[in-house]
């Protein structure tokens, strides 16, 4: 009897040991090549292991950059090898041998497709563009994952810079990497990063512009990706001081393939960006040892008080400081400090440490410095708002001063920077990502550098319905603008810049158009990357337009249409700027003196349903904006 009990004993562990043996077998079987499958690309004393990942589609991609040499392309994967298919036949490849994947495959439209042990594989590999990975040094616990999930998450690491012939330009170690931008970071799933290097170093290939900052910008919205290089190339051409170097980069994080980056330095200030004093770090010099500049406790008082008397949070007229700082010393002789100025929207002020509120309500950051103490935020609010009554009054002459407004910000730039924003009909101009400076003891500022112009050329999903239109004033209407559109002295010199024959701004967008132009050139240059990055990332439907586009005689008529792909969009970009530049010159060649017309874009008209979600928005915001 205990024999018999002993032996069922026996056979039941048995069984269940066989079923262990073969359910493990089974899943050694049924295991997934991709999750092992990687290539490893050269990148100095830290090589970085490039993941295959699955795309929009749904289909697995390893996707490789400029560097990779597919003639001899080294995969590593468990196992010593491993079969392939393709349309041309079947072949062993050995893990960590080099083969020939052009011998084996033909590509179609860049692509390689492959059968890799019963799994179906496409293989892409950029060209032209420098890679830029980064190594995280805690990829679990402080990854992308957790860069990603916040705009304060920061991350260490190590980042090398690749160029297409497989040189290692740049190797070293990262103090920070984190998500920067607004709407970008918070509305779409590209996200831009900003990167601090411990050392001041030239990253732009051919510039030798050195920094510590260096912003990856995603351009997530900008299915051409190229709408902020375009306008970086434009401002140069221009002669914009401080106009950003930038340049096209494949990205990889912790070995994921990320897409298509724009690299370019921070706007800020430093002797290779906006070169004025640095006011903030006289400041922190000034109070190395006050523990108001360590706990600093803002506080909100009148500009016309020069901080004598407290004002309510965010009103007009107002300007907030750190309380309790020591103020910087001027130099010998220097009538007032420098400042690096940014408007911004409202609700994106309450954020910022220091600033000012114009009689307007315009909301004013001050970029430099980041503190500001009452006598400097004293300064440069009555500053800023000397030159705001000057461009609303008659002839913009302030008579309080005795200046004209040409007198508090130089007129060229001015222009500039307004016929930037109306040629792109950028949502943001003059309201947010607007920058002015003004060197110290200098009576006059400047305006830019330029920066951010992704949701411009037409598309902008705050404004789609008329974006795409190459018609009708824009910008015209903002702040600022508004008034100095009725000075005749700047329409004058708007109206110079876009003769066809003379003007510097007409010829300077020239070098952004035709076959041999800024904009079809790095298209070109750029075919494989975009191909790559639109494998995993998708243009939103609703920021997005494409039209066919037919001139009837008397204006541009807009059809939809046309089918969403790269093509068109580097197409329709270069098509509603050339349009766009050509309807602004004919229109301002009517102005005469002071007769001129500024023809606005039709508002649409909303249908029922429309104003219904718009109402509930204003409530919500309503709410939002109280318990802030």
């Amino acid at each position: 009897m205990k024999t018999s009990i002993s032996k069922s004993i026996f056979t039941f562990f048995a069984m269940i040991l066989m079923v262990i043996c073969l359910t493990i077998s089974v899943s050694a079987a049924n295991a997934d090549i991709f999750d092992s499958l990687s290539f490893t690309a050269a990148a100095g004393d830290s090589n970085t292991t490039i993941r295959t990942q699955t795309g929009i589609s749904g289909a697995r991609y390893l996707l490789l950059p400029s560097s990779a040499d597919m003639t001899q392309l080294v995969l590593d994967f468990d196992g010593d090898e491993a079969e392939i298919k393709t349309a041309e036949g079947t072949f062993t490849v050995n893990s960590g041998v080099a083969f020939d994947l052009t011998e084996i495959c033909t590509p179609s439209d860049g692509e390689y497709t492959i059968t890799i042990s019963g799994k179906k594989l496409i293989i892409m590999k950029s060209a032209n563009v420098r890679s830029l990975y980064y190594v995280s040094d805690d990829p679990a616990n402080a990854g992308r994952p957790f860069v990603d999930a916040a705009k304060g998450n920061e991350a260490e690491g190590k980042m090398s810079i690749v160029g297409a012939d497989g040189e290692v330009d740049y190797s070293d170690t990262v103090t920070e990497i984190k998500g920067r931008g607004n709407s970008t970071f918070h509305e779409y799933s590209k996200k831009p990063y900003q990167i601090k290097l411990k050392n001041k170093t030239a990253l732009i290939e051919g510039s030798s512009d050195k920094s510590k900052k260096w912003v990856l910008l995603a351009n997530a919205a900008d299915y051409s990706l190229l709408h902020n290089s375009a306008t970086f190339a434009l401002a140069q051409e221009l002669g914009m001081a401080y106009t950003n170097d930038y340049e096209a980069v494949d990205f990889y994080f912790d070995g994921e393939y990320r897409g298509h980056y724009l690299i370019t330095e921070k706007v800020e200030v430093a002797s290779n960006n906006v070169d004025i004093d640095d006011l903030d770090e006289m400041i922190e010099e000034a109070n190395s040892d006050n523990d108001a500049y360590e706990n600093p406790v803002v506080v909100h008082r009148t500009t016309a008080s020069k901080g004598e008397a407290s004002a309510a949070v965010d009103s007009k007229g107002s300007y907030k400081y750190v309380q309790g700082l020591n103020e910087p010393e001027l130099p010998e002789g220097c009538t007032h400090h420098a400042y690096l100025l940014e408007l911004e929207f409202a609700k994106r002020y309450p954020d910022e440490q220091s600033g000012f509120v114009t009689n307007l309500s315009q909301r004013i950051v001050t970029k430099n410095p980041e503190y500001l103490t009452k006598e400097t935020g004293a300064f440069i609010a009555a500053f800023w708002q000397e030159f705001e009554d000057a461009c609303y009054s008659a002839n913009g002459y302030n008579k309080k001063t005795g200046k004209y407004y040409y007198e508090y910000c130089d007129l060229e730039s001015l222009v500039n920077l307004y016929l930037i924003n109306e040629l792109g009909k950028n949502y943001d101009a003059f309201a947010s990502s607007a920058f002015f400076y003004l060197p110290a003891d200098s009576d006059i500022m400047y305006a830019g550098p330029v920066w951010d112009y992704d949701l411009c050329y037409g598309i902008g999903q705050r404004n789609r319905e008329v974006a795409a239109v190459p018609e009708y004033f824009f910008a015209s209407q903002r702040y600022l603008l508004k008034g100095l559109m009725n000075i005749q002295s700047f329409r004058d010199a708007v109206k110079a810049t876009l003769d066809p024959e003379t003007g510097d701004f007409y010829l300077a967008t020239q070098t952004l158009l035709g076959p041999e132009g800024e904009i079809c050139s790095q298209a070109e240059m750029l075919e494989a990357s975009q191909k790559m990055n639109y494998t995993i990332w998708d243009i939103y439907a609703d920021d997005y337009y494409f039209y066919n586009y037919e001139d009837d005689g008397k204006r541009i008529v807009v059809k939809e249409g046309k089918e969403e792909n790269y093509e068109n969009a580097v197409e329709f970009f270069e098509y509603f700027t050339k349009t766009r530049l050509n309807w602004l010159s004919k229109e301002t060649s009517k102005w005469n003196g002071n007769k001129y017309t500024i023809t606005l874009d039709p508002v649409p008209e909303l249908n029922f349903f429309e104003k219904i979600a718009a109402w509930f928005r204003s409530i919500i915001d309503w709410f939002i904006n109280l318990f802030k």
